[in-house]
């Protein structure tokens, strides 16, 4: 019996042709399934009229694929990998049953995060601020899509025009959170209403406040967290995301608050909660 130095049995151990003739096999076999699944995407564009803008856009379905994903990954592939495959095949066929483009706030990780998540297929043009990036996703109407990143301080509070333009936040960015991952800003996807009625898991709501003073406790007192905050115009505006649990009743007592009381400019849009994984799995 031949053995390895390491004591490792060697006589039925594959060969170098075997491994790679496995392999080829293996790649057809994807490609016969990504065929297939463009065959399915061209009867679902002509049952369900997905052509329209806006229409195919199901952020509440691709975040539940993207668990399932991680549920029952295993093995070596680092799962950020598997993640960008996934999302390429996702952002592409959702392009061929309603063409859109996306437009990114300027910085280099952010076009980084939004390539990672978007893929190569999608159109993409950068923006001179957030606040074009709004107007821009408003003139697109449902065409066009738009990422903007997000800080625990942010240098303006960009997310007030959403609510008067009729933009809203409909994904938050990455959808993996791993120590070390590639592609790792913190941002925002915005959109104009999408016809997707599923509910994510937390909603965004727009803060004033006449000082930041007791701002965060006082979200975190109803369940929510602060997600990002800015002084302007002598005022504290914030950006707070509350579970959709938390009724509407809970959010307007920070309006009653004895020292602080806030405005509530209004909801925003929502997000799913991202994967969270430790860098070893």
């Amino acid at each position: 019996m031949s053995k390895s130095p390491e004591g490792v049995d060697e006589s039925n151990a594959p060969t170098l042709d075997e491994l790679r003739q496995k392999i080829d096999r293996i790649d057809q076999s994807i490609h016969n399934n990504l065929i297939e699944r463009s065959e399915i995407i061209e009867a679902l564009i002509a049952v369900k009229r997905t052509d329209k803008p806006g229409a195919a856009f199901r952020p509440g379905r691709e975040m539940n694929m993207m668990r399932r994903l991680v549920s029952r990954h295993r093995g070596i592939l680092p799962i950020t990998t598997v993640e960008h495959i996934w999302r390429e095949i996702i952002a592409t066929f959702t392009h061929m049953q309603a063409p859109f483009s996306v437009v990114v706030a300027p910085g280099s990780e952010l076009r980084d995060v939004a390539r990672f998540y978007f893929g190569f297929t999608v159109g993409f043009a950068e923006g001179e601020s957030a606040v074009d990036v709004i107007e821009q996703v408003h003139e697109g109407n449902g065409s066009v899509l738009g990422v903007v990143d997000n800080h625990r301080q942010a240098e303006s509070a960009w997310w007030i025009p959403l609510s008067m333009q009729g933009v809203q936040v409909i994904a938050r960015l990455p959808v993996i959170n791993q120590v070390d991952r590639p592609a790792a800003l913190d941002a925002f996807v915005l959109s104009m209403p999408l016809m997707d009625t599923s509910v994510p898991d937390m909603r965004l709501v727009a803060l004033s406040a006449p000082s930041s003073e007791g701002v965060q406790s006082s979200v975190e007192a109803i369940g929510g967290q602060l997600v990002s905050c800015v002084m302007q115009e002598g005022h504290c505006e914030c950006l707070a995301a509350v579970p959709f649990s938390v009724a509407d009743v809970a959010v307007e007592k920070l309006t009653r608050l004895a020292d602080n009381p806030m405005i509530i400019r209004g909801t925003v849009g929502g997000f799913w909660s991202p994967v969270s994984l430790s860098a070893a799995e």
